[in-house]
Parts: C-alpha cells; structure tokens; sequence
C-alpha cells in the first residue's frame, strides 16, 4: 500500500462553520440553512466537528495505520480535506494526480449530505488512466456517501439499501474506530437524531485496472447543497 501525497483546501472540522451564501434563489424557498446543516424549521442546528483525536494518531511519518490494515497519509496540524461543492466557497471539482499502476484505490472521504439527496448521485469519483479511459464511481446516499455528522438508521423504508449492498466503512475522527456499523459500536440508539461525536469519514475500495497506466483521480460535486471531501488517496500496487 502506497499512501499518495496530495494537496488540501479546508480542515475537515470547517465543513458546518462556513457561511454558504451563494448560489442562493433571490425568492423565498425552503432553502437549507447558511451553516450547510438544517432545514427551514430548524435553522439554527448544527453539528461539531472535531478530528483532534484521528489526528493525534498519525505517526511522525505523517501516516495513519488504520485497523483495517489500510495506512493513509493525513496531516496532524493544518489543512487536511480536499472540499468540493456547488456552493461558491469551494471549486465544484478538483483532481489529484496519479502515477504508476495499482489494483485498489483506498480513499478516505467526509462530507455532507441531507434527506433530499438520499438515492441520487450526491458527487462522483472518477479515475483517470493514461490512455483516456475513464473508470467512475458514483457516491449515492447512503451506499457509497454518507452525512459527516451522523449513522445512518438502515430499515427497508426510507434507507433501503440495495440488494446484496454492505454498509460502507466508516471511520470515527474521535478514536479512529473503523466500523461497518458505527453506531452500534459507539452505542448511538434511536432512529432521527444519531449523531456521532466529533463525525465520522467514510472508507471506500475502487476496483482499479493493473495493467493500465493511472493518471489522476477527479472528485466532483453534483447535488446542490452538499460538500464533498478527499481526505486521503492509498494506492495498492
């Protein structure tokens, strides 16, 4: 595993402390609060996000060595997520250069996403190869994209995830406990309202052609109100 060195725009505990003002209707709607977090009847809510203690795992090589065995390059001071979105305050898509061949790409992902995107393609990923093939991989709430701020509650009605789909990984940045089920580790009960302390990353393995030649990977945000965030790029060889 080959941990890729990439460049940052944002801490990932910035995500719900910005103001997003624009694109915004100039008419009155029910538009999404300016902290990117809420609805029309709760304008004020919000969720704290705090990455200190993923953080102060990282080793002095600048590597987080996960339990799934997967290390990933992640700064422990500084910026730290690559964000995109629709809003203005970041680019709607950025790419991260690659090189060489690999079988998997591991990546670590957080951001944002709410009850009007559940079911559509919220961002997608897309891998660039040298020879102009374009491989894609869609992030759709809730089976590859997921809320930074809480666990989602399966059930077979309003989170029906897809036949023969798993729940993705997600890493806690309180701990960095890696778990299919989050909230039963951390012990989060109920079903509205199973907020996780301090967020939660999202862990993901992209299927990658060995005998083509990489190029770049492309991250890019699709849905309106949503941010979409690469944290770290592990290439297997």
């Amino acid at each position: 595993c080959e941990p890729v060195v990439m460049d940052f725009n944002a801490s990932v505990d910035d995500i719900f402390r910005n103001r997003y003002l624009s694109p915004r209707p100039a008419c009155t709607t029910l538009q999404i609060p300016v902290q990117g977090i809420g609805e029309w009847c709760h304008p004020t809510q919000t969720a704290e996000i705090d990455d200190s203690g993923l953080r102060a795992l990282v080793g002095d090589d600048g590597v987080l060595n996960t339990s799934v065995g997967i290390p990933f390059r992640t700064p422990r001071e500084g910026r730290n997520i690559l964000y995109t979105s629709l809003w203005d305050n970041y680019p709607d898509a950025a790419m991260v250069p690659l090189a060489g061949r690999a079988s998997h790409a591991y990546l670590l992902l957080a951001g944002s996403t709410n009850h009007m995107q559940y079911g559509i393609a919220n961002g997608a990923v897309r891998i660039r190869y040298k020879d102009g093939t374009v491989q894609t991989l869609d992030l759709v709430n809730p089976t590859t994209w997921v809320p930074i701020e809480q666990d989602i509650y399966y059930d077979d009605y309003a989170f029906r995830p897809e036949e023969g789909a798993v729940r993705p990984l997600r890493i806690h940045f309180g701990s960095g406990l890696v778990s299919r089920c989050l909230g039963d580790e951390l012990g989060i009960e109920g079903v509205y309202g199973r907020s996780i302390d301090g967020g939660a990353g999202l862990l993901l393995d992209v299927r990658l052609d060995p005998s083509r030649e990489l190029d770049a990977l492309e991250l890019e945000t699709l849905s309106n109100d949503v941010v979409i965030g690469l944290m770290a790029i592990t290439l297997q060889r």
